[in-house]
């Protein structure tokens, strides 16, 4: 599709290496564009109008951040009554948040002459749309993030902070852990221990991991907000915004990277590879924990919470 978009303005061996690498970019939630020869450091701005382009890329992430597991359940089953709970929760979330993505960043950004205010009102909820999937760690831009309202920056930092889901090319927290934390929060409100979805019963000791890896991606985002502004000449809006990008692994930046001093350059390096690694081997320690631990119990103490 990307091939025979960019054939007619830019020749058969540009539109096929193009339609290749964006396609592959895309569906590896990778975000990196040759674009660059349009319009230096500008991503899939060039295209910001054009909807080939934008739809085929958003479907790819979308369809890259949603896992192999899933994709393979939904070949095989044909029906969502069938579909495991992890899958349906998958895809439940995914919907979801694609779509109040969309509306908020339409709501906060709507009349924003630096991004969606000048757009006719279809090209406004094309890139509403497609910002709202591209920040599932894809990380293209059809719309300048650093022209962004703080409003929008907020949204875009908790849709990064998500990201896709268990067993894709996405990083971030992952959908059902934010989905699971989301039920619990939910649960213990109404005055419940047990938290329940599609008449099934989430086992307590996977409450507790998405408690933990939700708890460790916050304090680590926030300090690296902080360890940003305080080492470089960037406000804590844009100094978020940089560490959540690199902790999801998303790529889009503020438009401060340039000012970054040389520690919160390097700490945007650790923070990529443990998004990458760091999460993976979180989640894996928990399935391969050392049960001996405990084998024995210290007697039980109250305390006040709240």
């Amino acid at each position: 599709v990307l091939f025979l978009r960019f054939l007619p303005d830019y020749g058969v061996g540009t539109a096929l290496k193009w339609g290749v690498f964006h396609s592959v970019s895309a569906f590896c939630n990778a975000g990196f564009d040759l674009f660059g020869q349009l319009q230096p450091g500008a991503s899939v701005m060039p295209f910001q109008n054009d909807p080939v382009v934008l739809l085929t890329l958003s479907a790819l992430i979308a369809v890259g951040g949603l896992g192999f597991f899933v994709w393979e359940e939904v070949v095989r089953l044909h029906s969502f009554k069938k579909f495991s709970v992890y899958t349906k929760l998958v895809l439940l979330a995914t919907a979801v948040l694609i779509l109040s993505g969309t509306l908020f960043t339409l709501v906060f950004e709507w009349n924003n002459p630096a991004t969606l205010g000048p757009m006719s009102v279809g090209e406004k909820l094309l890139n509403g749309f497609f910002q709202s999937v591209t920040l599932r760690t894809a990380g293209f831009a059809a719309v300048d993030q650093a022209l962004l309202t703080d409003s929008g920056k907020a949204v875009s930092m908790v849709l990064m902070f998500i990201g896709g889901s268990s067993g894709s090319t996405a990083g971030g927290l992952k959908t059902v852990t934010f989905v699971v934390l989301v039920l619990f929060i939910l649960a213990r409100i109404r005055g419940k221990h047990h938290v329940t979805v599609f008449r099934r019963t989430v086992p307590t000791e996977k409450v507790t991991d998405a408690m933990t890896l939700t708890s460790v991606m916050f304090l680590l985002a926030l300090f690296g907000g902080i360890f940003i502004c305080a080492t470089s000449p960037v406000g804590l809006t844009n100094g978020m915004f940089e560490s959540v990008s690199a902790l999801a692994t998303v790529g889009l930046t503020a438009g401060v990277t340039p000012l970054l001093s040389l520690p919160a350059k390097l700490l945007i390096i650790v923070f990529m590879y443990f998004g990458r690694v760091g999460v993976l081997t979180l989640s894996l320690g928990f399935l391969s924990g050392d049960k001996a631990q405990e084998r024995f119990r210290y007697a039980t103490t109250n305390l006040l919470i709240g």
